[in-house]
């Protein structure tokens, strides 16, 4: 029982690892585009606020220029937040990856962190290589099996 227990949390641990870096990797390719928009809303809000506009008076329009700055200030620190906690994410599976063989390394590194190369199926990962999906696949759970071991601690994982 105590050993159905530890191959459980073992799988756990595996699922979350992936699904982090399946998120990592989404991430990834988002950062381009977060970071042109925060660059957008900061010179927006540069421009409303050195521009002369009078901040401190109503109209009888139902948004002010005070609430769009609101707004996108709101809008600049989470795409701030989303870019920091993107590279803190980074760095931690980064560190991770110095645990793994060669091959384990550049699996991961093609099907979740390359965010540029398109090609992240384990069919197309074992045509770059010249491996078959099937090693692709031994490579793939074995690296993320190291990596829970690295991140949680020795468990054993089935």
């Amino acid at each position: 029982m105590k050993q159905d227990n530890k191959e459980n949390i073992g799988k756990i641990r595996f699922d979350k690892v992936r699904k982090d870096l399946i998120k990592l990797r989404k991430n990834l390719k988002s950062m381009a585009a977060w970071k042109m928009e925060l660059y957008v809303i900061e010179n927006k809000m540069s421009a409303y606020k050195s521009g002369g506009f009078s901040l401190g008076s109503k109209s009888n329009a139902t948004i002010t220029i005070e609430d769009i700055l609101a707004r996108d200030e709101t809008r600049a620190n989470t795409l701030e937040s989303n870019i920091d906690y993107t590279i803190y994410k980074l760095n931690e599976y980064k560190a991770y990856l110095e645990v793994l063989d060669d091959n384990e390394h550049e699996v991961i590194n093609r099907r979740y962190l390359d965010y540029e190369n398109k090609r992240v199926s384990y069919e197309k990962i074992g045509e770059d290589m010249h491996y078959s999906n099937v090693t692709v696949k031994r490579w793939h759970d074995s690296a993320i099996k190291k990596m829970v071991n690295y991140k949680y601690g020795n468990i054993d994982i089935t």
